[in-house]
C-alpha cells in the first residue's frame, strides 16, 4: 500500500486489511490536508478534515456494508452508532451492498422489501441525502450474458443538509472500470452540463447498429487527455456523452421525438378507423 500510496501523490494513509478476497479499505490523504482519523473497522473509517482555507470541520465516512444478506443488519447498526457519534456535516460515500428500490436493480429475482426498508430507515434515521450520479445507472454487474446478467447500484454517495450548506456543487461520477465488477465513484466540486437530473444521458442500444457511431465516440475520447485520474476519466465521459447527444440530434434525429411523432400518426390512424 505504501508503493501505491506515493505512487498517486499521497504522503498519509490508513489501509484496513480485507478478510478473504472481499473487503479491504484505504483512505489516503496529502500532507496538507488537516485530517484525523476517529475510529475504524473492517466495514468503515471514518475521520474528521479541517478545511486549510476557511476552517470548516467536517467529517468524512468511507463505508463497506456487509455483503451477506443475513448480516445487513449489522451494516445499519454500524451507520446508526457512526450517526451517535459527532454533530458535524457528513458526507458518507462507499460499497452500502444495498439497494433502496427496486429501479436500482436489473435482472435476478425480486429483491428483499425488508432488505430495502431496512436501507431507508438507516437512511432517513441519519438524515442522508442522495447526491445521485452520472453515468451508468448501475456500478456493479456479475458479469454474466443474457438472462443470467445481474446489475445492482451498490456504490453511492450521502451527505447531510449541513455538509451541502458549505460545499455547493458537489457531483458523483460512476466510472466503468475494466479490471472489476464495480464501478469507480469520483466525485468532483462542479456538475458538468451533461449531467443534470433533468437531462441525463442515455446510451440508446440501436446506435451501436451505425457503423458511424463509434468513430464519433473514439474521435471525442482521443481528443481529450489520458484517463490517468479519476477526472480525466469523467472529463472523457462527458466529452463522449456530448458528441453522442449531438450526433444523434444532428444525423441520427431525435429518437424520443421520432417515437412521439410515430405514436401520434398512429393514433390519428386508429381513430379515422
Amino acid at each position: 500500500m505504501d508503493r501505491i500510496k506515493f505512487k498517486l501523490g499521497f504522503s498519509n494513509g490508513l489501509c484496513v486489511s480485507s478478510r478473504g478476497r472481499s473487503g479491504g479499505l484505504a483512505l489516503l490523504w496529502s500532507s496538507d490536508t488537516k485530517l484525523e482519523i476517529m475510529s475504524y473497522s473492517n466495514h468503515h473509517i471514518d475521520a474528521i478534515i479541517t478545511e486549510a482555507d476557511n476552517g470548516i470541520v467536517w467529517r468524512f465516512t468511507g463505508f463497506y456494508g456487509y455483503p451477506e444478506t443475513h448480516l445487513r443488519e449489522e451494516s445499519w447498526k454500524l451507520l446508526s452508532y457512526l450517526n451517535s457519534q459527532f454533530n458535524l456535516p457528513w458526507f458518507c460515500c462507499g460499497d452500502f451492498n444495498e439497494i433502496l428500490s427496486m429501479s436500482e436493480k436489473v435482472g435476478g429475482a425480486h429483491h428483499s422489501q425488508n432488505q430495502m426498508d431496512g436501507f431507508r430507515q438507516i437512511v432517513n434515521h441519519c438524515g442522508f441525502k442522495d447526491l445521485g450520479y452520472c453515468g451508468p445507472d448501475y456500478t456493479w454487474c456479475n458479469m454474466k450474458e443474457g438472462s443470467n446478467r445481474i446489475s445492482l447500484r451498490l456504490e453511492r454517495a450521502f451527505v447531510t443538509n449541513e455538509w451541502l450548506g458549505h460545499f455547493k456543487d458537489p457531483t458523483v461520477h460512476h466510472l466503468v472500470n475494466s479490471t472489476s465488477d464495480h464501478c469507480i465513484l469520483a466525485i468532483t466540486d462542479s456538475p458538468p452540463p451533461t449531467c443534470k437530473s433533468k437531462h441525463r444521458f442515455h446510451f440508446e442500444a440501436m446506435w451501436v447498429k451505425r457503423e458511424d457511431c463509434r468513430e464519433v465516440i473514439e474521435t471525442a475520447w482521443h481528443s481529450g487527455t489520458l484517463f490517468v485520474t479519476p477526472e480525466g476519466v469523467a472529463s472523457n465521459l462527458q466529452r463522449c456523452a456530448s458528441a453522442l447527444a449531438s450526433w444523434n440530434h444532428n444525423v441520427v434525429g431525435n429518437i424520443p421525438k421520432k417515437i412521439a411523432e410515430k405514436r401520434r400518426a398512429l393514433n390519428s390512424i386508429t381513430t379515422v378507423d
